[in-house]
């Protein structure tokens, strides 16, 4: 909500007709406004100016689903002709919907015919064409009628055309879905027939009893197989290779398969075999940045293929690095690649040893380089330059544009302290917000209580939940929560937030230990030991992100801010601030700051002086 407030208020003509330059968010406002009545200006397409539903992006701007489709059509690499692009080579080469049909890797030899088709059909014998298949005839399972032309016969469940496309009420999950097989308790739909015993086959190469993949061989050997293939150049494996292929084939086979299917995926694995990438943190740094590599980096990092590095750090360098490939003067991009390095990334270093860069320093590093970058193309524009810049500059420009022009602050001060600028000249700090206003306490133990309670409610988004609104803690610091904060000792459960270990109440320790028995992340591929984090993230070896959790509280109306502070004010009512330091984890300044009942260190201390002392 508040990022569509901040981009409304940076681009005002959002609503007066210049909703092509919206982000996704309030082009569905924007749409939702139009539609409830309300008297805005409807935006116009930027390539062909007509007023309709903006769906898509197109350079930049949005645009109407027409044009986009125009635009994303291309001469076929095949025949020549500008049509819709349908598929594209592993070399990026587009093709269209009728010759993707007659690539090699659809065109097959018919062992009936021997002529060189598109596969119709691939069957034990061998592939046939269209024209030489005949789909099989049997009697179908489910209305009994037959002989007919059937699907799934080789599974001893065959079913005719009708009965297909017959929707039906599965008797596993209760859904009315397109039926998959006849069991003696009902009708069962495709992914409860794969969950069945009943449809369970051993695999013919390692003999795994499961719901086979294809050919009689388990997802397992048709995983391992692919990845091989995928790894070989001309059916040969580089032995370098062969951690990769332990790693990709370590986990969950379906999500491994799943994987594979991806193009980005594919290009990665025949970049590692042809050796035009080799297999570094440098070598993977030149293909294409996508989640594909960032999964492969993580899962070759975890397994010890690699070398730890900080992500973060790597891509905000390189960041900055292409970021001031913008500003034409070589003078001034030296002098803000200086700026950066030497101001943020230094900084960034020194502070390595004790934790990596986190996703909002990522951010602040951006904002400020950026801003710098605008800056000096403002004063180009001016005609001056930063060393003739005075103050009515910078004052007119703070004031003609949107407030992330105050993040260039930073700049002017390095500037000024390296006498690149007058000593006088600066930006003055932007007025901050107001305070965040607590969230009620009625509704905060409300909230609380349906936490504890409600079994429909993910066991993660529970104990996150609770962590926030009772012990006050931060959503970043919930997401990096180890395996070992947790301390199970017989029937009591203890959380290591602060220096001492704080005892559960119920039922907030059962959640805990159902969280632990329980967590699993997203990442199931490349995965070969547990997870050392409380909230697994998607990728191997990395925790939850704190961006991510923070959606997932707020679907459940849990917001970080104000639930912490209504938490901290009820905790600095009943304890000291040295109390809620060793629990709780949070500093003394700011626990001295919340703590309303006046405590202080040099009064906690006091106290227990006096506690030891015997009464006399």
């Amino acid at each position: 909500m508040f990022r569509l407030l901040w981009e409304i208020e940076d681009t005002p003509g959002l609503l007066t007709g210049e909703g092509a330059k919206a982000s996704a968010r309030a082009a569905r406002l924007i749409t939702a406004l139009t539609d409830a009545g309300v008297s805005i200006t409807a935006p116009a397409c930027h390539s062909c100016g007509k007023v309709r539903p903006l769906t898509h992006v197109l350079d930049g701007l949005r645009c109407c689903k027409e044009c986009y489709r125009k635009a994303a059509m291309a001469a076929c690499g095949h025949c020549g002709r500008e049509r819709a692009v349908a598929t594209r080579r592993l070399d990026g080469t587009p093709l269209c919907s009728v010759c993707m049909r007659h690539e090699p890797d659809q065109v097959i030899t018919c062992v009936l015919c021997d002529r060189v088709r598109p596969v119709g059909q691939r069957t034990k014998d061998g592939p046939l064409c269209r024209a030489c298949f005949r789909p099989t005839l049997r009697t179908c399972s489910f209305c009994g009628k037959g002989p007919r032309r059937c699907h799934r016969a080789s599974t001893g469940m065959p079913r005719c055309d009708t009965c297909s496309r017959t929707r039906r009420t599965c008797v596993g999950c209760g859904q009315k879905k397109y039926a998959a097989a006849l069991t003696a308790d009902g009708h069962l739909c495709e992914t409860c027939w794969q969950r069945n015993p009943v449809s369970f086959n051993p695999c013919r190469l390692c003999g795994t009893i499961e719901y086979l993949h294809s050919y009689g061989r388990c997802h397992s050997c048709v995983r391992d197989q692919q990845v091989r293939d995928a790894l070989s150049l001309d059916g040969v494996m580089d032995p370098g290779l062969e951690p990769v292929h332990n790693v990709l084939t370590a986990g969950g086979a379906k999500a491994g398969l799943k994987w594979l299917t991806q193009p980005s995926a594919r290009r990665i694995l025949d970049a590692l075999a042809d050796g035009t990438c080799p297999l570094t943190h440098e070598g993977l740094d030149t293909l294409l940045p996508n989640k594909s590599v960032s999964f492969l980096r993580a899962a070759l990092v975890t397994a010890g293929v690699l070398p730890a590095r900080d992500e973060q750090f790597a891509v905000l360098q390189k960041w900055i690095t292409s970021t001031t490939e913008a500003v034409t003067d070589d003078g001034e991009r030296q002098l803000v690649r200086r700026f950066a390095t030497w101001h943020h990334l230094r900084r960034l270093r020194r502070q390595a040893p004790k934790h990596p860069v986190t996703s909002n320093q990522s951010a602040s590093v951006r904002s400020a380089v950026r801003a710098a970058v605008t800056l000096l193309g403002w004063l180009r524009e001016q005609d001056t330059v930063l060393a003739l810049c005075t103050q009515s500059h910078l004052d007119e420009w703070i004031d003609s544009g949107p407030t992330t022009r105050y993040s260039a602050r930073g700049f002017v001060e390095w500037c000024r302290k390296n006498r690149h600028i007058g000593k006088d000249l600066e930006i003055a700090t932007r007025e901050k917000q107001s305070h965040v206003q607590p969230t009620d306490e009625d509704e905060r133990w409300a909230v609380s209580r349906r936490l504890m309670h409600d079994d429909d409610i993910a066991i993660e988004d529970r104990f996150a939940g609770l962590l926030v609104l009772l012990y006050a803690q931060p959503i970043s610091v919930v997401s990096q929560l180890p395996v070992t904060a947790v301390i199970t000792e017989g029937p009591q459960t203890l959380l290591r937030l602060g220096d001492t270990p704080l005892l559960l109440p119920d039922p907030l320790d059962t959640i805990a230990r159902r969280l632990l028995a329980r967590r699993r992340g997203h990442t199931t591929t490349g995965t070969l030991s547990d997870s050392p984090w409380l909230f697994p993230g998607a990728f191997p070896g990395q925790h939850l992100s704190h961006p991510h959790l923070r959606k997932r509280l707020n679907r459940l109306g849990i917001y970080s801010r104000p639930g912490r502070a209504s938490a901290l004010m009820g905790l600095s009512t009943q304890l000291p601030a040295a109390v809620l330091t060793e629990l709780l984890g949070i500093s003394p300044g700011t626990a001295t700051a919340w703590t309303q009942s006046g405590g202080n260190w040099a009064r906690y201390a006091a106290e227990l002086q006096s506690r030891s002392q015997p009464a006399g």
